[in-house]
């Protein structure tokens, strides 16, 4: 059987029919080493067509791509996309990139057969179970934004900075690295910089909500934009907050009736200028593009007093890890930040501005880099406490004076909010030690800013 020229019909009942089966059931000898061996062997054993990278879609006549993709169950019972769903690679020389219509990206993908399979831990790849079939075709409020998301992406390649692209530029549609390493790179026009190899992919967050509400665990997620009219929906958010520049925190309360001791009161006011019954972070745009808000104040002289802190990391995990797959790096590789500013005029504070940010590519790889690597540096070597004065631990993480862009200080209820650690602290001799986590500096925020 040769699948690529199967029709549409032909196609889903066979699709059909594999939901329910386990990998082993198509192939016995599955390769357990290779990480794509569950795409591999639908392609090969369900549908009979050849591993290839061809531009065209993956069933040549019904114009349909074939692909498989991993979800998972939370320990709260919902499920989620284990991973975002890497789509074709950009030819940064010969994409398109004057024409959404005419890119690679839409040739190949603008219909998508997804075989969703469940993802468990203690399985191996053969026993790991089929459980849905889905013909994808992008909404048209979803489509909107990814062709901004699109456009995006086409300006840097068009503009020689392809080797500046990072994922949280877009919001749906993702421009991920693609290849062994950070050596896998390839030319691009307008410029003698090599790019990283990168590929078309729909982010996590994005395949999240599209499970949920296929599978199960949907919600009901309130959108931001009411229409299809409106398709850049950060300047639509710009466009909207702008109007309440200037107001303070208790008159913006009292305009929408807000209680002005809720807690995450700043994100009410912008729900509500927004129109939204609910949190914006549970929208549905934010939701599918991962933007995370966070407030700022900012002092009458300029200066913002406190850092920004992030989720703590277990000793024991960070570790572990390898920087490309870390944590910290794909938190600022995928996330794009709403900052949401209050200026202090001498008496309030009032809404002064938002700002849309992404960390630069640059800024991840050489900076953040450098106080991770420090930080695990530091965990390993069981040196975590320098000395002790006054009844009080100094310790060798990284600090704010070290690097121009984070550094990592306690981020615990309290002394006794511990964590394991991998092991014991020479100084001390204690295996369990107060949380800590990732803060971006006070002056590096300031500069995202700008001048209030």
């Amino acid at each position: 059987m040769n699948g690529k020229y199967l029709d549409k019909k032909q196609i889903m009942v066979i699709a059909d029919s594999l939901v329910g089966m386990k990998f082993k059931e198509l192939n016995e000898n599955i390769d357990e080493a290779n990480k794509g061996a569950q795409g591999l062997t639908i392609e090969s054993d369900a549908f009979g067509i050849v591993a290839n990278s061809r531009k065209e879609a993956d069933f040549v006549l019904a114009g349909l791509e074939l692909k498989t993709t991993p979800v998972k169950k939370n320990k709260n019972g919902t499920i989620s996309a284990k991973e975002r769903l890497v789509l074709n690679i950009i030819n940064f020389l010969l994409e398109n990139t004057e024409n959404f219509y005419e890119s690679s990206f839409w040739k190949k993908n603008e219909l998508m057969l997804i075989l969703f399979y469940l993802f468990e831990d203690d399985k191996n790849k053969g026993e790991m179970k089929i459980i849905k079939s889905y013909l994808n075709e992008f909404n048209s409020q979803d489509l909107n934004i990814i062709k901004n998301d699109w456009q995006i992406i086409a300006s840097k390649i068009k503009s020689g900075k392809a080797h500046e692209i990072s994922e949280a530029d877009t919001l749906y549609l993702g421009a991920c690295s693609k290849g062994v390493n950070k050596n896998s790179l390839r030319r691009q026009p307008n410029s003698e910089i090599m790019a990283m190899q990168r590929a078309y992919s729909l982010k996590t967050t994005y395949m999240t909500q599209l499970v949920r509400k296929i599978i199960g665990n949907s919600q009901d997620l309130e959108s931001i934009l009411k229409s299809d009219e409106n398709s850049n929906i950060l300047e639509y958010i710009e466009e909207k907050v702008s109007k309440y520049y200037g107001m303070s925190q208790q008159g913006l309360c009292r305009k929408f009736n807000i209680i002005s001791d809720a807690k995450n009161l700043n994100e009410m006011i912008i729900s509500r200028i927004l129109n939204l019954s609910g949190k914006i972070s549970k929208s549905e745009e934010f939701q599918k593009a991962n933007i995370k808000l966070k407030t700022i104040r900012v002092e009458q002289n300029g200066r913002i007093k406190e850092s920004m802190s992030f989720p703590y990391f277990k000793y024991e995990e960070i570790v572990k890890e390898l920087w490309e797959d870390s944590k910290l790096r794909n938190l600022f590789e995928t996330t794009k930040f709403m900052f949401v500013v209050f200026l202090n005029n001498g008496t309030e504070y009032v809404l002064n501005k938002v700002v849309f940010w992404n960390m630069p590519e640059r800024d991840i790889d050489i900076e953040l880099k450098k106080v991770w690597q420090k930080t695990v540096d530091v965990i390993k070597s069981g040196e975590i406490v320098k000395e002790i004065k006054n009844n009080k631990w100094f310790t060798n993480f990284p600090g704010m004076k070290e690097n121009i862009i984070a550094h990592v200080r306690p981020h615990g209820r309290n002394k006794r909010d511990v964590c394991k650690l991998p092991v014991k602290d020479k100084l001390t001799g204690v295996d369990n030690y107060e949380k800590h986590c990732f803060w971006l500096n006070s002056n590096y925020i300031k500069k995202i800013i700008g001048k209030c």
